[in-house]
């Protein structure tokens, strides 16, 4: 995964509050794996190891909190997974990253994979329960263009 720095500061600087909850240890994703019974694709370990999860306040990425995988607050990959799964019949090869309100989750599909063996960061529709769009052609991607949105930068 590419160095994201210069957007980082970019948003820091224009006043927005931004928040990281930190690098998170291999056996922590190895575990949330476990826990949903998925592969994740490289780019979102390598995030997860780096930042952990979070971003802009208010529109953090899901992430791993306290470089401990089996915590189920809000805002972590394995509370907000699980929560879609059970209130909104998602399907379990969908991991959600970005979730807002009981309204908008995005998600990694863990059931299709590139050449790159990466996975493409699909909306999935909480109200009619299915994937309605490809946001992103992997996580990388979405990331960037995360970051470049809340930095001002038109795509």
């Amino acid at each position: 995964m590419k160095d994201y720095k210069e957007l980082i500061d970019t948003i820091e600087q224009s006043g927005e509050d931004v928040f990281w909850q930190g690098p998170v240890d291999n056996s922590q994703i190895k575990i949330l794996e476990e826990k949903l019974n998925v592969n994740l694709p490289a780019s979102f370990k390598v995030f997860l190891n780096k930042y952990g999860g979070g971003g802009v306040i208010d529109d953090e990425i899901s992430g791993i909190e306290s470089n401990n995988a089996e915590l189920k607050t809000g805002g972590t990959v394995l509370s907000d997974t699980m929560e879609c799964r059970k209130d909104f019949d998602m399907p379990n090869h969908l991991v959600v990253i970005f979730y807002k309100y009981q309204e908008l989750a995005w998600c990694i599909d863990c059931s299709s994979r590139n050449n790159e063996n990466e996975c493409p960061i699909v909306s999935y529709d909480l109200f009619r329960r299915k994937v309605t769009n490809i946001i992103a052609d992997n996580f990388e991607l979405f990331f960037k263009q995360y970051l470049e949105l809340r930095a001002g930068i038109d795509l």
